[in-house]
């Protein structure tokens, strides 16, 4: 039996503007499943970013709740929420978020040396999860000495090399050329598969969603519909 990972209850998020009173979110209820690949539509103002932010312990709930393992996230005092962003999610965005005077190594051996690791074996575990996705010969490169889809695959690796349970990518493709945006969707794929770890993914490109388990349609900050990508009937054209 599918195993719940991220229990979400009646996620309200509300804010003021002056005397009005927008809802990003509405009472959304959600469960989703340990291991699965999940994609997150929906618009511009739909609340999409919100519940990512939300799942990914970025943000504060005005009602309901977002549970991870049991763990009411919302409920945890600053400091061990800091402990469970850095030990339980790695985080994947857009803009690639690298720091441009540090090595692809460094980069990705910086978090392990926060979460208390020693400095050498940070780099040999930051050096594995390089290799991982297939950037074992770029480990010394700086990232304006990278491509794009080679910055992106830095920090998918920074993302992994805590060994978290969650990875969120916002919109992991925006960046990237047709061809390479195919790769980091595959390469996300395969990671979800091979280590069991639960991909949610913020996102407008309709390529993600063939390789996702289901997909998550957020409207007017409520949860439209949940389809698979078979009944979604997505069909992603083949890359000359």
């Amino acid at each position: 039996m599918d195993k719940i990972l991220i229990e979400i209850r009646d996620l309200t998020k509300v804010y003021k503007k002056g005397k009005e009173t927008v809802y990003a979110l509405r009472e959304v209820s959600l469960d989703i499943i340990e291991g699965e690949y999940l994609s997150i539509m929906g618009p511009s103002g739909s609340g999409k970013s919100t519940l990512f932010n939300m799942v990914g312990a970025l943000d504060i709930p005005s009602g309901g709740h977002v549970s991870v393992a049991g763990i009411r996230i919302s409920e945890l005092s600053s400091r061990k929420l800091a402990y469970f962003r850095g030990n339980h999610i790695g985080y994947v965005f857009q803009s690639y978020n690298l720091i441009y005077a540090y090595s692809a190594l460094e980069n990705v051996a910086l978090p392990l040396i926060f979460s208390g690791m020693d400095h050498e074996s940070a780099r040999e575990q930051a050096k594995a999860t390089l290799e991982s996705v297939g950037l074992g010969h770029r480990i010394t490169h700086r990232p304006d000495e990278l491509s794009g889809g080679q910055q992106q695959r830095v920090a998918i690796a920074r993302a992994l090399a805590n060994k978290p349970a969650i990875i969120l990518a916002d919109e992991p493709t925006a960046n990237l050329d047709l061809q390479t945006g195919e790769d980091i969707i595959n390469l996300l794929r395969d990671l979800c598969k091979e280590r069991g770890v639960t991909v949610i993914s913020a996102t407008h490109d309709h390529k993600m969603l063939s390789v996702s388990d289901r997909i998550l349609w957020i409207k007017d900050g409520r949860v439209d519909k949940i389809q698979s990508a078979k009944e979604a009937d997505v069909h992603v054209g083949s890359i000359e």
